[in-house]
């Protein structure tokens, strides 16, 4: 997954108070799909954990997890998200989730002083860094535009950043090519009185009004900076708070959370929450299927149904 630069969590149990199935040290790997692989503990706490991990890999932070039958424990703790064990052997799992994200693509396209100053910065900040300048694109010597967009292309990610940094030479080109692409920022060095001249130039050729809108130019934060380090430092300065933020140009990518394999409900005897396109125990009732944790809801559930007929889907 980490070669795919696919994102994922990575479970682990860190306490146990018996009964519990599950052992200290245990690991498992939650995909983005809300897939897990390994064991961290039975059935009935696996899909909060999945709920968990996926959440962690959205906010892109680690979290620890207290999953217990101990009400005494069920209130809120600072850096702790404790939630109820509801499977009928009771016990109690800690564990610590921790989410791995590729490191996000930030595209350097030009050859100038600014651009190499951008390169060796940047692999500092936990980007993975690429760049293209119009003479790599070229074959057999000829300036080939139409295989350097192609170029430009082939390095972007959903997500990605991007400075196009060629001093005047394929500006618009550049821009053009990032078209309907979903990128975390774009930024062009440029004066601000060249600014004007190619967002014209970029509107003229039918680039969107949200795509000029969404354009930083001149890039950077206005920090007084005079030589090419400093400029790539202020650039760099602006596209941290871009990616705290989390802005994002549309096309927008779904959020890794969104799994439409996936259909959560909660179980009407025990109120977990269980996959009803996995659970292997369901049962219809007036035309409506619910879904359980286990047989034994399952049964207590046919006995009167009437009774617990209120499930509703997370």
């Amino acid at each position: 997954m980490e070669e795919a630069r696919e994102p994922f969590a990575v479970v682990t149990v860190v306490r146990t108070v018996k009964p519990s199935s599950a052992i200290v040290g245990a690991k498992a790997l939650v995909t983005a799909a809300g897939e897990m692989i390994g064991f961290v503990g039975g059935q009935c706490i696996q899909s909060l954990v999945i709920s968990q991990a996926l959440a962690c890999i959205e906010k892109g932070a680690s979290q620890l997890v207290l999953i217990t039958s101990d009400l005494s424990q069920l209130r809120s703790t600072d850096g702790i998200t404790v939630l109820p064990m509801t499977c009928h052997s009771e016990g109690t799992v800690e564990l610590f989730i921790e989410p791995k994200l590729p490191a996000p693509v930030l595209l350097v396209i030009g050859h100038s002083p600014i651009a190499d100053s951008l390169q060796k910065i940047a692999v500092h900040l936990d980007f993975q860094v690429k760049s293209v300048a119009l003479d790599h694109a070229s074959s057999d010597g000829a300036d080939n535009l139409s295989r350097f967009t192609e170029t430009i292309r082939a390095h972007l990610s959903p997500g990605a950043y991007v400075v196009v940094a060629s001093m005047g030479l394929y500006d618009t080109e550049s821009l053009r090519a990032l078209q309907g692409f979903s990128l975390s920022y774009v930024g062009l060095v440029t004066s601000p009185r060249r600014r004007e001249a190619v967002l014209a130039d970029l509107q003229n050729q039918g680039v969107s009004e949200a795509f000029c809108s969404f354009l930083s130019a001149p890039a950077g934060l206005d920090l007084g900076a005079v030589d090419p380090a400093e400029i790539a430092v202020t650039i760099l300065a602006e596209i941290i708070e871009s990616r705290r933020k989390k802005q994002t140009l549309a096309p927008v990518t779904p959020p890794v959370t969104e799994n439409k394999s996936r259909r959560e409900v909660i179980d009407p005897i025990c109120r977990m929450v269980v996959d009803l396109n996995t659970t292997l125990h369901k049962a219809e009732y007036q035309g409506k299927e619910y879904g359980f944790c286990c047989p034994h809801c399952r049964q207590e559930f046919l006995k009167h149904p009437e009774t617990y007929a209120c499930t509703v889907e997370v």
